[in-house]
């Protein structure tokens, strides 16, 4: 009899291990390839970053104190405008600002009588943005007179109001500035030129040097301005929205609120043409 082949999971492992150590083996040029192309690419990246500071370190040294003001306040300008575009695209988003869930929900309950005073103060605490917060100025003022509800509402949209146009006045002010900033510069710079140049005539290449602050200014202005524009467009459609809301919920919290009728103290009844001593009450006739 012949004997038995062993192929139990000894014979398994040992093949695995093999088929490993061989691709290894296969790949390892690769890798090694691969790591070596990286290493050259960070070093490259390293040289540039260096240079790049180098350049900036000389340019520093070389520039008067006033040329290095206007750049610096024009460099400032340009990440605080990015910055402050970006922080106020991402506040003024509609779904956060006014919800549309939350208000077609929350309005067609209340007209309907789903909701009375506590249910709708938690259905606004469950759901908190702007719209809710309007919202809820009345809606904590529930049984109330409808002026109450009108004042506290007033009040809540200016608040959420003045919150919207917060950082906008940034861009107002980098709109102002920026320019000013540019034209600074161009007279610094023309007036190191023309101090160098001395009796000779001023050339092209130097002329465009000074005017190089100025036309950056006015393309900072510029693009500040249209995003300040923009920006408060979106505040006021978004404001227009939150009036809406806040109209719409006193209305139906009113409705909801029985009006007593008014009472008025009695007063005696006077003849008209009677004299002092007759300006009494009339008694009434049963009496």
């Amino acid at each position: 009899m012949k004997p038995k082949q062993r192929t139990g999971p000894w014979t398994c492992r040992t093949l695995t291990s093999g088929l490993l150590c061989i691709g290894l083996l296969a790949f390892a040029p690769t890798a090694r390839a691969e790591d070596a192309a990286e290493d050259g690419k960070s070093i490259v990246i390293q040289r540039r970053i260096a240079r790049v500071v180098s350049e900036v370190l000389i340019w520093y040294e070389q520039t008067p104190a006033g040329e290095r003001i206007a750049w610096g306040g024009l460099a400032a300008c340009i990440p605080l405008g990015l910055c402050v575009v970006a922080e106020r695209s991402f506040r003024l988003r509609r779904r956060s600002v006014v919800p549309n869930d939350f208000t077609a929900r929350f309005l067609d309950r209340l007209h309907e009588g789903k909701l009375d005073g506590g249910k709708a103060l938690d259905y606004c605490e469950m759901n908190p943005s702007p719209a809710a917060r309007v919202a809820l100025a009345a809606v904590r003022r529930w049984g109330r007179p409808a002026i109450e509800l009108e004042r506290a509402v007033a009040l809540a949209h200016r608040w959420e109001s003045e919150r919207l146009r917060s950082n906008v006045g940034t861009l107002r002010r980098i709109t102002i500035l920026a320019p000013l900033l540019g034209l600074l510069g161009t007279l610094l710079t023309f007036d190191r030129i023309m101090t160098e140049a001395g009796a000779s005539p001023l050339s092209w290449p130097a002329l465009a040097e000074a005017l190089r602050p100025s036309i950056l200014g006015v393309g900072i202005a510029t693009a500040a301005l249209v995003a300040y524009d923009l920006m408060m467009v979106r505040i006021e459609r978004l404001g227009g929205a939150l009036d809406r809301l806040g109209a719409e919920t006193v209305d139906a919290v009113a409705m909801t609120t029985p009006v007593s009728a008014p009472t008025f103290p009695s007063t005696p009844h006077v003849r008209i043409g009677a004299g002092p001593s007759e300006s009494r009450r009339v008694p009434n006739s049963g009496s």
